[in-house]
């Protein structure tokens, strides 16, 4: 594979959560005449080496929002079977104000995007974190355990309440807020972790 369709397959999977070559192999059947006339590696759903750098290069100037360059001779790729195997919009994202499974809440919920453990550098940061979460959610009912997963990505924390009232009226204050530029997530959770 070149340097160049391996950089957009990169790409793509970083974008979309798939690469160019599984994409192509995801297009619809009118779509995928013109791969399998392009012999055994388009019944797999991959495009002669040619072809997929111009379907690369569409993919990547769609990427960056970018009118595509036209393809040199004898390299061109139908638009219809380019624009086909490429989504035009990004994969749907989880709405930060939907609670997690909030069909069976528990006392104990897990708050994500509080924090960048990668950004966080002054001495004690996790407890001054601890304390101004505790200080926060108190008003939303009584806080038996607050755990700031200071080690892990996703800036997480996990928070015990004596009730499961007073769970559902903390994540639903926080969820979909913002906390210094990131927007919280919630979920209700069976346990918290026993240690950070």
């Amino acid at each position: 594979m070149n340097e160049k369709i391996g950089k957009v397959n990169a790409a793509m999977n970083q974008l979309t959560g798939s690469s160019l070559t599984t994409m192509i192999g995801r297009v619809d059947p009118s779509a995928q005449q013109a791969l399998l006339a392009a012999g055994p590696a388009g019944a797999l759903g991959i495009m002669p080496s040619a072809q997929l750098a111009s379907v690369a290069d569409a993919a990547l100037d769609m990427a960056l929002g970018v009118a595509p360059a036209p393809a040199a001779a004898g390299n061109a790729v139908p638009l219809a079977v380019a624009t086909q195997a490429i989504p035009t919009s990004a994969p749907p994202s989880v709405d930060a104000k939907v609670i997690g499974r909030v069909d069976n809440p528990s006392p104990h919920i897990l708050v994500q995007n509080m924090f960048d453990k990668d950004e966080e550098d002054s001495p004690g940061w996790e407890n001054d974190i601890k304390l101004d979460f505790e200080e926060e959610c108190a008003q939303y009912g009584t806080i038996t355990n607050v755990m700031v997963m200071s080690k892990d990505p996703g800036g997480k924390i996990y928070a015990s309440f004596n009730s499961v009232d007073g769970a559902m009226s903390c994540a639903k204050n926080l969820a979909g807020r913002w906390f210094d530029k990131r927007q919280l997530r919630v979920e209700f959770v069976d346990s918290i972790p026993s240690s950070s």
